[in-house]
């Protein structure tokens, strides 16, 4: 039976032989950042559902697990869309879990961090990967056009607090696009959210 919603393992220069797993219909997202690789977001979206089955979802990485778990290094959410918006997210961190003695990574933009929910579902991953592009409002929209007006301190502080009580592995990501959020003014706010959130790393990007 082929495979709907997990891909992989695919070669990834973080976390190994990830095996990817995609809980979001494609192109299902709260952003639609100037530098996306799927292009713009076709169905924008702020709410959490489950837009696809868990079950199917946990059976898929549950065969997968059972067929390749050897040579899987992490369980990746990352998906074609928002991870976040995924209701079950945390009980489906959970069922990856009990598949195997595999470590759980998420990558996510971000966004919704503000709610206690979300923080909740992502304290069960051993390594959680937001996406902070810009601490300036104005910035923030230009690049990552969210859905409404989605204010950016309210993300950032999320993430604080998320820190404050998740005890894995938290790797800030950062997308550098010339003309938007490289200038010496968005950099130095940028670090300063980036001081309060307290990455345990922090990667930089540059779209090509």
């Amino acid at each position: 039976m082929p495979y709907q919603h997990v891909y992989g393992p695919v070669p990834s220069r973080r976390l190994g032989r990830s095996l990817g797993v995609n809980p979001i219909p494609f192109k299902t997202c709260n952003y639609s950042c100037v530098y996306c690789q799927l292009g713009r977001t076709s169905k924008m979206s702020h709410e959490r559902k489950d837009w696809l089955d868990p079950e199917a979802i946990a059976g898929e990485v549950d065969r997968s697990m059972a067929t390749q778990g050897e040579g899987i290094d992490f369980v990746t959410f990352v998906g074609e869309g928002e991870p976040a918006l995924c209701k079950s997210l945390g009980w489906l961190i959970d069922r990856a879990k009990e598949a195997a003695d595999v470590p759980v990574a998420v990558v996510t933009n971000g966004s919704l961090f503000y709610r206690d929910d979300v923080r909740d579902d992502m304290a069960r991953a051993d390594v959680v990967m937001p996406t902070v592009d810009a601490a300036d409002q104005d910035i923030f929209q230009r690049i990552n056009r969210p859905y409404g007006r989605l204010p950016v301190g309210d993300m950032i502080d999320g993430l604080v607090k998320f820190r404050d009580r998740y005890e894995g592995r938290l790797w800030a990501e950062v997308m550098l696009v010339a003309g938007v959020n490289d200038t010496e003014a968005a950099l130095l706010d940028l670090g300063r959210a980036l001081d309060r959130i307290r990455p345990d790393r922090v990667y930089v990007n540059a779209p090509i």
